[in-house]
């Protein structure tokens, strides 16, 4: 696009001098002078411009200025010199024709209407011609600005190019008539064209511009190796011949050779087509002449992949393989690459011209979904479009409701990217997820939900769908749910066969049938429910169900327990198990015991009752009744529950005792009554045994100092029985310390705080050059039992530094030194890290040396996530709390 430039009206005479049989014309920007030599001449006065070419609408009239002028450049010849000068703007000086009134000196008399050369030559001459674009080869608008552009040229609508082969009228838009016409900027059309040529505003070609159509341009290659066409897309194209030999315009070079003029086999203005002999990827340089004007371009001829096949999956490697021309290039074939998806498929030699191979590893699609090849650089433009192997459908199994679906490419289990589409009665589609898949991708299982007939099964992984694959029920009779064993729930089956009919029949119910009872089925949905006779362990019974008797094998609901009591006698005690599913009273019933087997009685379906001499305060049960084994049961005749949530402190410097966590047993005081409860009830904190103290039902556990979060164990007669959290509070730095003693070469550091405890681990900077470890360090309480909420922390540790060691590390001591030095350092409590800074420093010189000590002022630290408005509320309480101990000391004074 062309801006419009600002246009600066600059008064600098560009002198035109034409000799026009004894006249001069002396014409400028804005004036125009003529000098005639007298004799015959006929001097103008004044000139009228008419807008249409007929002579029917005047326009302007130019009145000239006559005066005498003598030329000393020509003898002092002496002249009849015409001025005149515009006043307007520009734009107003248009028209298509002019006619003007004389003075005829031969005959001393002004004639009107006249019109000749010469009153042509008296006009404005254009001026700042610029234009705007070049006309492209198959035609187009060409616009252009400047200045009296449109005086004596006939038509307005009118202008005139011509070269060796054009000379023709070309089209101005606008009307003559409108006032609105802008002689300043003037829109031409051009016809279809090539090469240079001369553009003409006037009439009569006075004033002439060079000129050129729009050079040629290439944008993009193809190649076909099929019938060796070389198409090249671009713009500016032209294809004509000229002169009685037909001598052609256009002529192609390639890599300097020119090319025949019968291997062009096709122009057009945006293609050309070209015979050329290449089979390699490869660069080319072309050269296009058309006319005189040209392009000069590299090119490439790339690679050209047509199809692939693969068996390559998103979760397993596998080989590709492309088909296609170009590629390889006469150059080494190991510059061969190719990417799929943005990743390198290794290449698998040898390879030809028409045929690659490459190991694609298995890995995450970035959905760049493309293959590209590429040889020594030059990369195929027509990429594929890549999808990993379809899933493929081989064989499908049944057992039960259960399919397993053998193939390939079946996808991951784990990405759950793969499921199976089943479709019923034509329409009915319903999408299923996998139980499992095989990691080589061969074998999928799912399991269907009931259907009669046949149904179309098609497995979809990442959207690539399987074929089709056509499945037909079998007859099958499936446990859904077991009967219990007072026959209050029923067995509730799945029955599925091929045909259809019986379950499109409201009729049809299957008749279900053991020893002399018999039920008849009532259908849920898919499945039916029968009443079966009270009973327990597993038992036999036939269904008849669409014409068929299929002997089934159903068990009833294991037994399970849900409370328990027991009755207390010396010295046999009977424990009464409470539940469901115990069966009769002539069930058999086996119980172990705390791992010891015994014989138990079934009371009925809802008890069992059983004798043991010595009862446990908890103990684990499990039942058998007929060969049904039950869930385990835990039988604790104590229960104990935490009384409250809350942190515990970490350390327990200035508490008058150790912290305890406080539970409620319920049944504790009867049972410990009759024994030591120490003997009952055990703990252990952090897997090591603690205190309990007992006061009646409630019991408190001491735990002890330690960091971050600990675990609570409760043990009933030696048997787990609970675990619980207990979380701590967050440690705190309130105020840090390094003192470094010149004289001794040490490093003496203090870090007091709150809820430090042990382990903990201190982080210094590198930068200190010197060995440093925990086992420097000791921690220290500081408190009273007066003081028994307090918790005053203080880790010390001293480092020894090496002989090389530079003080400049760790503190800048000048006395007219303004540094304030802070020195990072992490302390480490369990999960909790504090970041913290040393900024109170401490010289200790040595004995020569005067200077005095500095100490840069306490800087207060916070673990993470707390704030500095809390760590100055927290040094506040420990000096509230300081000050009540040192009133303490001076009142027993």
């Amino acid at each position: 696009m062309f801006k419009e430039k600002n246009k600066i009206v600059i008064l600098v005479f560009l002198v035109h001098l034409s000799i026009c049989f004894g006249y001069h014309v002396h014409s400028s920007y804005g004036k125009i002078v003529v000098d005639f030599a007298g004799l015959y001449e006929q001097v103008p006065l004044n000139i009228t411009i008419y807008k249409d070419p007929y002579f029917k609408i005047p326009y302007l009239n130019l009145k000239f200025t006559w005066s005498k002028f003598s030329n000393p450049e020509l003898f002092n010849y002496t002249f009849d010199r015409i001025t005149y000068v515009s006043t307007m703007d520009s734009k107003k000086y248009y028209g298509s024709t002019v006619d003007a009134c004389v003075f005829d000196i031969q005959t001393n008399k002004t004639e009107c209407g006249l019109q000749s050369s010469i009153i042509n030559d008296c006009l404005f001459e254009p001026y700042n011609v610029t234009f705007l674009n070049k006309p492209s080869t198959k035609g187009g608008v060409v616009n252009v600005t400047g200045e009296f552009m449109r005086f004596g040229t006939g038509d307005l609508k009118v202008a005139l190019f011509k070269s060796w082969d054009f000379y023709e009228n070309v089209t101005v838009a606008g009307e003559y008539d409108d006032p609105n016409y802008n002689p300043n900027f003037l829109s031409i059309t051009f016809p279809r064209g090539y090469g240079k040529f001369k553009f003409c505003l006037d009439y009569y070609q006075l004033q002439c511009y060079d000129l050129s159509f729009q050079s040629p341009s290439i944008s993009l290659v193809n190649y076909n190796a099929t019938n060796h066409h070389l198409t090249i897309k671009g713009d500016n194209f032209y294809n004509t011949t000229y002169g009685e030999r037909k001598i052609t315009i256009v002529f192609v070079y390639i890599n300097g050779s020119l090319l025949k003029e019968s291997d062009i086999t096709s122009i057009g203005y945006e293609e050309m087509v070209l015979n050329y002999s290449s089979i390699y990827s490869q660069e080319l340089n072309i050269s296009i002449n058309i006319d005189s004007l040209y392009t000069n371009n590299t090119i490439q001829i790339p690679p050209y992949p047509a199809s692939y096949s693969t068996n390559a999956t998103k979760y397993n490697e596998g080989i590709v393989e492309i088909t296609g021309t170009q590629l390889l290039s006469q150059k080494d074939q190991n510059d061969l690459k190719i990417t799929i998806f943005g990743k390198l498929c290794n290449s698998i030699p040898p390879s030809n011209l028409t045929y690659i191979k490459c190991t694609l590893p298995k890995g995450v699609d970035n959905n760049q979904n493309t293959i590209q090849v590429c040889v020594n650089n030059i990369c195929s433009i027509n990429n594929l479009i890549y999808d990993y192997a379809k899933p493929v459908i081989s064989s499908v199994t049944q057992n039960g409701s259960i399919f397993t679906i053998q193939g390939k490419y079946h996808g991951s289990y784990n990405d759950n990217s793969t499921q199976v589409i089943v479709t019923y009665d034509s329409n009915i589609k319903q999408i299923i997820f996998p139980l499992s898949i095989q990691t080589d991708e061969t074998e999928s299982v799912f399991k269907i939900p009931f259907f009669c007939g046949s149904a179309i099964v098609q497995l979809v992984v990442n959207g690539l769908k399987s074929n089709e694959y056509t499945i037909n029920a079998n007859t099958n009779v499936e446990i859904i749910s077991p009967p219990s064993t007072d026959s209050k729930t029923p067995l509730i089956v799945l029955l599925s066969y091929y045909d259809c009919k019986y379950y499109k029949s409201n009729t049809f119910n299957p008749l279900f049938k053991i020893q002399n009872s018999k039920s008849i089925g009532t259908k849920v949905n898919n499945t039916y429910s029968f009443n079966v006779i009270p009973g327990t362990g597993t038992k036999q019974a036939t269904i008849t169900f669409a014409n068929k008797d299929v002997t089934i094998e159903y068990s009833y609901a294991k037994p399970k327990v849900l409370k328990h009591s027991v009755e207390y006698n010396d010295p046999i005690n009977t424990v009464i198990l409470y539940g469901a599913n115990f069966g009769t009273n002539s069930s058999l019933c086996n119980i172990t015991y705390n791992g010891i087997e015994k014989e138990c009685q079934v009371i009925d379906h809802y008890q069992i009752k059983f004798k043991v001499e010595s009862v446990e305060i908890s103990s684990k049960i499990s039942i058998t009744i007929d060969g049904i084994i039950s869930d385990s049961y835990i039988m604790e005749l104590v229960k104990c529950k935490l009384i409250n949530e809350q942190l515990y402190p970490t350390s327990f410097g200035c508490l008058e005792s150790e912290p305890v966590v406080n539970f409620y047993c319920d049944g504790l005081k009867t049972y410990s009554s009759k024994t030591d409860p120490n003997k009952l009830l055990s703990a252990t904190f952090n897997d090591e045994a603690t205190m309990i103290d007992f006061q009646g039902n409630n019991i408190s556990v001491h735990i002890k100092e330690g960091v971050s979060s600990s675990i609570l164990k409760l043990f009933l007669n030696g048997i787990f029985s609970k675990s619980n959290k207990i979380n701590r509070k967050e440690g705190i730095v309130y105020n840090s310390k390094i003192q470094y003693d010149e004289q001794q070469s040490l490093i003496n550091l203090d870090i007091t705080g709150f809820n430090f405890g042990e382990p903990y681990d201190i982080g210094l900077p590198t930068v200190y050059n010197t060995t440093f470890a925990t086992k420097n360090c000791s921690m220290l309480y500081h408190g009273t039992k007066n003081n028994k909420n307090c918790t005053i922390d203080i880790i010390t540790c001293q480092l020894t530094l090496p002989h090389n060691f530079n003080k400049d590390f760790i503190l800048e001591d000048k006395e007219s030194s303004n540094t304030t030095l802070t020195i990072p350092f992490t302390l480490k409590l369990g999960n909790n890290t504090i970041y913290s800074s040393f900024n109170n420093i401490e010289h200790i010189p040595a004995k020569d040396n005067k200077k005095k000590t500095k100490t840069i002022a306490l800087a207060t630290t916070l673990s993470i996530g707390l704030t500095l408005l809390f760590a100055g509320g927290v040094y506040g309480v420990w000096r509230h709390h300081q000050n009540k101990i040192e009133n303490k000391k001076k009142e027993k004074n």
